[in-house]
């Protein structure tokens, strides 16, 4: 069968909570994850806000809500661009973000800068993906024959807890776009560097494989209420445990849906 005329029956789901530091000083939570499909194309995205930037929270939902927008109306378009013109991709798209982060300060009567968060992204359609990312977190791929990989690992700046954010001078030197192929049975996660502590083993660079699998396997076959409520626990009792920052993740996973029927 042509990758075209294969459909997958997306599962989506995302959540996040305020960190240890925060609760302290009632702090809301500066991380923003979001999930999108509709038709043959899902997406999951979040950004962490900065913590020493006061409104960081409105700049996270503010990248997050625009790249999904983005991704869900020029898809093909992008993917097919991406292949010989990558930086283009990440252009178009840095520029959207910085778009409605202009929009977001001029609502707000705030510097650019005070709205800073990282950023990381996967979308898919029609067994291809387009991902990306800007500062720590990090994105894993459970691949067609079971395997799980970091796509995309943290990038910190000179110092182990600093970063690099969408609202940077020169955020193009540090976006990071990826593309590839996934099909029936895959999966994807995204997260931000206070989950990363859980699920993240910083000392060789890998994924703890068996939670991750296990988390993709509740995606898979639990309702949506249910994944939330499982996510809602794992992260005030798991991972919010392991980090004082603040949590978000997402997760998406793809299965075999009936092909299309030509009438």
């Amino acid at each position: 069968m042509n990758e075209a005329d294969r459909r997958y029956s997306y599962k989506a789901s995302c959540g996040h909570i305020a960190g240890r530091s925060h609760s302290k000083t009632n702090t809301p939570c500066q991380d923003y994850a979001a999930t999108r499909i509709q038709g043959d194309f899902a997406c999951i995205a979040l950004a962490d806000g900065a913590g020493s930037k006061k409104h960081s929270a409105y700049g996270a939902r503010s990248v997050v809500k625009a790249v999904t927008r983005a991704l869900a109306k020029r898809f093909d378009e992008l993917w097919e661009v991406s292949d010989v013109s990558p930086a283009e991709v990440s252009s178009e798209l840095i520029g959207c973000c910085r778009s409605a982060l202009e929009h977001q300060a001029q609502k707000l009567d705030c510097e650019l800068s005070e709205l800073a968060s990282t950023l990381m992204f996967v979308a898919h359609s029609k067994g291809r993906f387009l991902a990306g990312h800007v500062g720590d977190g990090c994105i894993i791929h459970e691949q067609d024959d079971g395997d799980v990989a970091v796509i995309s690992h943290p990038d910190n700046g000179e110092y182990a807890n600093t970063t690099f954010f969408m609202t940077d001078y020169k955020v193009e030197n540090h976006f990071r776009l990826y593309r590839g192929s996934s099909g029936q049975g895959s999966g994807f996660v995204v997260m931000s560097d206070g989950t990363a502590e859980s699920l993240y083993k910083r000392a060789d660079k890998s994924p703890a494989v068996p939670a991750i699998r296990k988390l993709l396997s509740w995606c898979r076959t639990a309702s949506a209420k249910d994944m939330r409520a499982a996510l809602a626990q794992n992260l005030e009792h798991s991972f919010a445990a392991n980090s004082a920052d603040d949590c978000s993740i997402g997760l998406l996973t793809l299965a075999p849906a009936a092909p299309r029927v030509n009438v």
